[in-house]
């Protein structure tokens, strides 16, 4: 059997066992049969195993070069390393829709088994069965990985050299499908709960379920944002680009939907801004999807125009108009508890929620703005990172000030014990803000460093708070640790700060220099000097590559390169970058002498604190890990408060 034959006899059983599935679901729900349950139930596995016998078929055409494959003609060569051959599934439209596919049958089978009343469990089963139709119908019909050529080359070009010019896009995409995919369980079990009326339980059922897929959209996020830094050579991290965007919206909104579910599930309220929340999240990676797929958007990450692009928009509408259709029945049923104190816990919950989803609409008018224009009007307009910027800060600001104060203010309304918690807190930010106009700070990045000392003692006194009621109780203080989701809540806190922190800065006082060295040429800059040495060629098979010779008096020898790719007219530059917990420095070669390498345009980049995003973002995974532990759950069962 080649390839290509298990790869569609696969689809096609994915696509055959989802159909089954999806009808016999909607049966058990109509009828009111648990036969029809377990039936669908029975399917689960085996198309997971179809989704898996598919993935590696084309994994498996990779590895032996089997270029029959349009797929394996158009994104792989034989030159490939073995680590490019392995993630080259998720590197063009059709491997990443297989790969989505995969995850959607693996999420549905670790949902499956967890124990709900037949009713919903159907009409859970049924939303996610009908998911799984669509991406194997999408790949039956229009976007085959399968698809063979009547004459196979005798070599491919290779996938994207942006997507083959660093190891973390093995690790990137994996984790930001596992976010989108993840967010369409909460996503069901919300459709599942207004459809049967059931407004409360679910809530406490599903935010593990958005929990496990934040934190894998957190993560896939910050990769990203270092795959950006390592290799577009433009020594930043973030540039508000398109699918960028797309991709921040669900992690914004289902942030948002974090909080409040933590409000219904303590005090019974919110409970239509939940619905809302996650049914907004879920159509939102579809939305980002469509973006990606359709051709719309000139970005590094979009994939090629195709016909996937009206597919995906319908789809899209469909989800959303299914989830949105059914909250305005819960939005005329539902008394929500909303009237509350705003100076109270779950007020500043519900505000800071409202930050975050006033965020997501913010990117997502920037990000629509330009094609609204262009599609009525013809004219091409632009909404760049100044205006993104601008936005953002107050509102990451807002958010910041919530996060500190938030978690200190007691339920229904605040008592006057409270008011010297919010003293402390407002003193730590005036010190630090006026610290760093005394340091000769700007005015921002002061406030942002009165921001992180706020928020370090708005965790300082709940930990304290923690602590000292175990001491009154006569129990262990390190019993304080057990209680994961309030220990991991805070570590995501403040890592959170850090990163807000280390993004003021880091855009704040960016040092950018570039200078034209000859061969025993000597340049200082930014607290680095530097001699050119020369340059060196290397054939590295798949690639050229020319790495500059710099001897620095701090770091020893750096050689930053540029890689020259036989699919792209111009070279990829390959920075070296040196992180230090101060600043980081970034050594780019931009051009060079090519006939006797005696000299090179270099470029060197100073930024600060860089290094600790990345130490936030392993915090922020580190946090969302810990709540996670079964320990957590099992403290949740015994009626622990995790706050």
């Amino acid at each position: 059997m080649t390839p290509a034959l298990l790869g569609n006899l696969s689809v096609s059983l994915a696509l055959a066992f989802s159909l089954l599935g999806l009808g016999l679901a909607l049966l058990a729900y109509l009828q009111g049969d648990g036969r029809f349950l377990r039936g669908a139930r029975a399917l689960v596995f085996p198309a997971f195993l179809a989704a898996l016998a598919a993935f590696l078929a084309l994994e498996w055409a990779l590895l032996v070069h089997d270029f029959s494959l349009a797929y394996v003609a158009r994104n792989h060569s034989t030159k490939d390393p073995l680590w490019v051959t392995l993630v080259t599934p998720w590197a063009a439209l059709e491997g990443s829709i297989l790969l989505w596919g995969l995850l959607q049958t693996l999420y549905t089978l670790l949902a499956s088994r967890k124990p709900l009343d037949p009713w919903r469990a159907s009409l859970v089963l049924a939303v996610l069965f009908g998911i799984q139709v669509f991406f194997f119908g999408v790949m039956a019909t229009i976007a085959s990985p399968f698809e063979t050529l009547p004459d196979p080359p005798p070599d491919g070009v290779g996938p994207n050299p942006l997507l083959q010019n660093h190891w973390m896009m093995a690790v990137h995409p994996v984790l930001m499908y596992l976010g989108f995919v993840g967010l369409s369980v909460p996503y069901a079990y919300a459709v599942a709960a207004m459809a049967t009326r059931r407004y409360q339980t679910w809530v406490e059922e599903t935010r593990w379920w958005t929990l496990i897929a934040w934190g894998f959209l957190t993560a896939g996020k910050v990769a990203g944002m270092w795959w950006s830094y390592e290799v577009l050579g433009w020594g930043g991290y973030w540039a508000w680009d398109p699918v960028e965007n797309a991709s921040f919206i669900p992690w914004l909104l289902a942030t948002a939907f974090l909080h409040t579910a933590f409000v219904q599930q303590t005090r019974g309220a919110f409970k239509t801004w939940n619905f809302a929340f996650v049914t907004l999240a879920f159509a939102a990676t579809l939305l980002g999807t469509f973006l990606t797929r359709s051709g719309i958007i000139q970005s590094v990450h979009a994939f090629a125009e195709g016909p996937v692009g009206p597919a995906f928009l319908g789809f899209f509408l469909l989800a959303t108009g299914l989830g949105l259709g059914l909250l305005s029945r819960v939005s005329r049923e539902v008394q929500d508890a909303a009237l509350f104190h705003p100076l109270s816990r779950e007020g500043a919950l519900l505000l800071g929620a409202f930050f975050f989803a006033g965020w997501a609409l913010v990117v997502v008018l920037g990000t629509f703005y330009p094609l609204l224009v262009e599609a009525f009007t013809g004219a091409k307009v632009s909404v760049g990172a100044p205006f993104f910027n601008e936005v953002s800060a107050p509102l990451g600001a807002g958010i910041l000030l919530l996060m500190g104060v938030g978690p200190l203010l007691p339920w229904r309304r605040t008592r006057g014990e409270v008011l010297r918690n919010l003293l402390v807190l407002l003193l730590a930010l005036a010190l630090g803000t006026l610290f760093g106009l005394l340091r000769g700070y700007t005015l921002g990045a002061s406030f942002a460093l009165g921001l992180f000392l706020y928020n370090a003692a708005a965790i300082y006194l709940l930990a304290r708070e923690g602590v000292l009621a175990r001491v009154r109780a006569g129990l262990s203080p390190w019993g304080f640790l057990a209680n994961r989701r309030r220990v991991g809540s805070l570590v995501v806190h403040f890592a959170v700060a850090l990163m807000g922190l280390a993004i003021a800065f880091s855009q704040t006082y960016r040092l950018e220099s570039e200078k034209t060295l000859y061969r025993g040429e000597a340049w200082e800059v930014g607290g680095v000097r530097m001699t050119f040495q020369g340059v060196r060629a290397l054939d590295e098979g798949r690639r050229f590559a020319v790495e500059a010779l710099l001897k620095t008096d701090r770091f020893g020898e750096v050689r930053p390169r540029l890689h020259f790719y036989p699919q792209m007219n111009s070279p990829l530059p390959a920075p070296k970058v040196i992180y230090t917990p101060g600043n980081d420095y970034y050594f780019l070669l931009m051009d060079f002498d090519r006939e006797k390498g005696e000299w090179a345009s270099l470029r060197l980049i100073v930024t600060p604190l860089v290094f600790w995003m990345w130490v936030a973002g392993g915090l922020m995974a580190l946090g969302t890990l810990y709540i996670l532990w079964p320990a957590a759950r099992a403290e949740e069962a015994r009626g622990v408060s995790p706050a």
